[in-house]
């Protein structure tokens, strides 16, 4: 066991300067950053290893203290953090609309107690909004270190004090636990995976390792360049390779954790010349203004997209990347250096009460404004509508939820295929098919059943894996048997393909499924991407900018894609909704889609009435006389 605190390492603040760029350039869209994410584990690594390095010398010199360890974090951690929270706040009472700050409050008491990561877990549903409109939602990886250092202080010393002998081995044996429940888990339940401690433990647990000396033997110097140069190609890999589809975290994640691994441990004896650029003064100087940069870039995007509703430009982004930098240069030198060091003068007991304090008022805050629901009376205007949608998508039965199996789905006469003797059409896919069921029931007159063969965040496409959906390929494989046993007369295929192309899936393969539909000897009609927007309600939106159209978050390009790989017939719901380069969002005072994207009631008979002229002829299904005929929209079309 290390018994003794080394010097300052710049080289660390170097790797520190890479996790944070990671990660700002991640959220800010950069190209070549698709994996920027693993920043976040580096940091991990890298606070294990220092946290560990400094709890081991004091046990081994018997200086050992619970309260100075956690003056040293409240020190450390509380004066930037609670600084953002607060200029957060003031900003939230001015640019948040009532549900939005309401949902901001809820955050702000969870992030106070450290307990972030377990609220976005409980709350980060697939209707609740993007994700990255809120504000506070970087604060989990806090959460998640604070999480751990609850626990592993005192696990330290007791090995220390009662099994010495066994402390590496134990601490060893509880990463390798840690990494299985996060194998695990990144397939059973990636989104407790992704925020939940039990599944980080072994990412902080590399870097304790490496501080309780493991790999401490002397080796050649040849060695530790060698390994210095292996960390930063590991860590370029998973930078620019990864991306949301990766399996995270999990056995991926070992990739940019031994990446940091290595680097830490091959410049213990001074930074080799392979990782010499971590030394470089520019990236020292991000490096100590890291923690400042992570706590600030996160709010100024998420702020900045709330407010415009709408896809940043990329000079937008600039700009509020380098707001985040001159942010962080601020924060470091008038919040974090004066509070960081103890003036000898200084008495611990004040630090304790006025951290309590700071918690107190914040949790307060975070508390009342949530019992008020917002403080609506800051927009006396405000009044938000109910829009007819989320009911009908038989969410959680015919429409499984993303962490249900393929075998809850409870089969085509459940789901619609008992409601005629007529023909019958099934619709298969996610959640931008589930909207369409609705609509075409609606309309569809009683010579036609529509059947609902769809699960959220998974796209019809037979060989995809998603991570975020574990059951994703099973259910697909289950809708096509399902297709082939029963043979429907048609079956429409529909998807926010945005969301999975061309990183998650590409064209060759959505068409490699329906060359397998059209095996079955059923009809097939493709639907394109249909609007999707970067909000998360149409009230506010029109609310707060006053226009009734917003531009969608897509290339006009991919429905032309879309469209040369379908085998029969294609259906481009954009040219019956989006006429123009902004889309309505209502029709005669009437919105056409409940939140970013998913068509309201009125929305999805709107689309319907367009399809279903060219569905009944491709069946021979007389239209009713009550339905006027629309005009063909199907077959592929440029646009």
């Amino acid at each position: 066991m290390a018994a003794t605190k080394d010097a300052y390492r710049a080289d660390i603040d170097g790797l520190r300067a890479i996790a944070v760029l990671s990660v700002v350039f991640y959220h800010a869209g950069v190209p070549g950053f698709s994996g920027g994410f693993v920043g976040v584990d580096v940091f991990f690594v890298i606070s294990g290893y220092l946290i560990t390095r400094i709890l081991a010398s004091e046990l081994d010199t018997g200086r050992y203290s619970i309260l100075a360890f956690y003056e040293r974090r409240i020190r450390r951690l509380f004066p930037a953090l609670f600084a953002m929270l607060g200029v957060c706040l003031i900003a939230g009472q001015f640019l948040l609309l009532p549900r939005e700050f309401d949902e901001f409050a809820q955050s702000l008491a969870a992030a106070t107690l450290f307990v972030s990561n377990i609220f976005f877990w409980q709350t980060t549903d697939y209707f609740a909004g993007p994700a990255h409109l809120k504000p506070l939602l970087h604060t989990w990886s806090l959460a998640v270190e604070e999480q751990f250092y609850i626990v592993f202080p005192v696990l330290l010393a007791v090995l220390h004090a009662h099994a010495r002998k066994y402390l590496l081995a134990m601490v060893a044996v509880l990463a390798l636990v840690s990494l299985a429940l996060a194998e695990w888990a990144v397939h059973a339940k990636p989104i407790a995976a992704f925020y939940l401690m039990p599944a980080r433990f072994f990412e902080l647990a590399i870097g304790a390792l490496l501080a309780l000396g493991v790999g401490g033997a002397t080796v050649p110097q040849w060695a530790r360049e060698v390994a210095a140069g292996l960390g930063l190609l590991c860590l370029t890999a998973a930078i620019a390779l990864f991306g949301p589809e990766a399996p995270f975290p999990g056995l991926s994640a070992l990739i940019p954790c031994f990446g940091a691994a290595l680097i830490i441990w091959a410049g213990e004896k001074g930074t080799p010349r392979s990782a010499a650029i971590l030394t470089a003064r520019p990236m020292v100087g991000v490096g100590l203004i890291s923690y400042s940069l992570y706590l600030w870039h996160w709010p100024l995007l998420a702020f900045a997209r709330q407010a415009s509703g709408e896809i940043l430009s990329p000079a937008t982004i600039a700009i509020l990347v380098i707001a985040s930098f001159a942010l962080a240069l601020l924060s470091w030198h008038f919040v974090e250096q004066p509070f960081r060091h103890r003036d000898s003068d200084t008495a611990r007991g004040p630090i304790f009460r006025t951290a309590l304090g700071t918690m107190s008022v914040a949790l307060a805050a975070g508390i009342g404004i949530h019992v008020l629901g917002g403080l609506p009376g800051r927009f006396p205007e405000y009044r938000p509508v109910t829009i007819a949608g989320p009911e009908f998508l038989d969410k959680g039965h015919c429409f499984l939820t993303g962490d249900q199996h393929p075998s809850d789905w409870p089969g085509s006469e459940a789901c619609g295929a008992a409601s005629t003797v007529g023909a019958r059409v099934v619709v298969w896919g996610d959640s931008f098919a589930a909207h369409l069921v609705h609509g075409l029931r609606a309309e569809g007159g009683e010579r036609l059943s529509f059947v609902n063969l769809t699960s959220g965040g998974c796209p019809p496409i037979l060989a995809v894996n998603l991570p975020s959906r574990p059951f994703c390929r099973e259910f697909n494989e289950r809708a096509l048997g399902e297709i082939g046993r029963t043979r429907p007369d048609a079956v429409i295929v529909a998807a926010r393909w945005e969301s999975y192309l061309p990183r998650a899936a590409s064209l060759a393969s959505i068409k490699e499924t329906l060359a397998a539909i059209e095996r079955t000897g059923t009809r097939i009609i493709l639907v394109g991407q249909s609007p999707a927007f970067d909000f998360a309600s149409p009230y506010d939106y029109v609310f707060r900018t006053g226009r009734d159209g917003a531009r969608v978050t897509f290339g006009s390009e991919l429905n032309r894609d879309l469209a040369r790989i379908a085998v029969a017939h294609f259906f481009d719901p954009m040219t019956i909704v989006c006429p123009e380069a902004r889309c309505p969002l209502t029709e005669k005072g009437a919105y056409l889609y409940f939140d970013g994207g998913h068509f309201s009631d009125v929305g999805s008979r709107k689309i319907a009435a367009s399809i279903l002229g060219p569905i009944r002829s491709a069946l021979n299904v007389a239209e009713p006389s009550t339905v006027a005929s629309e005009t063909t929209h199907l077959l592929p079309i440029t646009r």
